[in-house]
């Protein structure tokens, strides 16, 4: 199972949107600034004033938000280049996003 890394307590998840996170358009907010350190990503969420570190895949996810790129379509190329089940990549990936989400490190267009 490929994991995601996002440091930080979880908000509750009633904040979340109804719909599927992974069907959304998603960019980062404008309170959220990244620093790339190796393979991984330190993000800032600045009206919080707090750091959360991404993992090598998180960071993966991150890069695609900020090219635009779809979360289904993120989910398909993770799952092939890392031979996982693509059910499994978007559980993982949904779980990820709503904790970006409840962080205000990402917002809906």
């Amino acid at each position: 199972m490929i994991a995601f890394a996002c440091g930080g307590s979880l908000s509750a998840l009633a904040n979340l949107r109804m719909s599927d996170i992974l069907t959304q358009r998603l960019k980062p907010s404008p309170n959220a600034f990244a620093n790339a350190v190796g393979s991984e990503t330190v993000l800032l969420q600045v009206k919080r004033g707090t750091y959360y570190g991404l993992d090598e895949i998180g960071t993966r996810i991150w890069s695609g938000i900020k090219e635009g790129i779809a979360p289904l379509d993120m989910c398909d190329r993770i799952a092939a280049e890392f031979d996982e089940p693509v059910d499994t990549v978007k559980a993982d990936a949904r779980a990820f996003l709503e904790d970006l989400m409840t962080h205000e490190i990402i917002v809906t267009e």
